[in-house]
């Protein structure tokens, strides 16, 4: 499934907007369509944060296609880091 993502970012005072057209996987767009472009959203947001140094940013307003609202959504998703140290 093809969708528009939409992100207002603010980024140490500068407010800024990027649109870009993602995939989702049809599996998992039907399973739960706000869940599967959030996450679609976040990993877009990390490769921003990348280019901008990682300076202070804050999330502002996701959206995809132009309708649905998943700002909460974004700013819930966490990393999944893998613990397998032996201590």
């Amino acid at each position: 499934m093809k969708v528009i993502i939409e992100t207002v970012l603010n980024i140490e005072g500068c407010r800024g907007m990027r649109r870009g057209e993602f995939y989702v996987r049809d599996q998992d767009f039907r399973a739960d369509a706000d869940f599967a472009v959030s996450i679609v959203a976040y990993e877009w947001i990390q490769q921003q944060l990348n280019e901008t140094g990682h300076r202070e940013t804050v999330i502002e307003k996701v959206t995809w296609n132009e309708q649905n609202n998943i700002t909460d959504l974004v700013k819930k998703i966490q990393p999944v880091i893998k613990d397998d140290l032996p201590f």
